[in-house]
């Protein structure tokens, strides 16, 4: 049985649901990476990277194309990077606001 909408959702922010994963996503606007460019990108270790790409990868969120003993990782649908700038517009907001009310001090 599918899931529903309700569930859909949170299985997908709960898959966006780390710093890391997010911070994978966005070296992954650049192009496709592999795991150890992630690596070098994200600064974390190469087993904590496959980690975090076995879940994006599990909900759909990245694609892989081999090439060789390769492995290239890249989003699935572009449009989750409106979802990330709509965060980054809240998370700018939720900022003006805060800045707002300590000169309104």
């Amino acid at each position: 049985m599918p899931p529903t909408l309700q569930q859909f959702k949170a299985q997908l922010f709960h898959a966006l649901g780390h710093e890391v994963r997010i911070r994978i996503l966005e070296e992954l606007r650049g192009g496709e990476c592999s795991v150890g460019e992630l690596q070098e990108l994200v600064g974390v270790s190469s087993s904590n990277v496959s980690q975090h790409l076995a879940v994006l990868r599990s909900e759909g969120i990245v694609t892989t194309r081999r090439d060789g003993t390769s492995v290239f990782y890249s989003i699935a649908d572009r449009r989750l990077y409106r979802l990330l700038d709509d965060a980054r517009s809240i998370f700018e907001n939720r900022i003006a606001a805060g800045a707002a009310l300590l000169q309104g001090s």
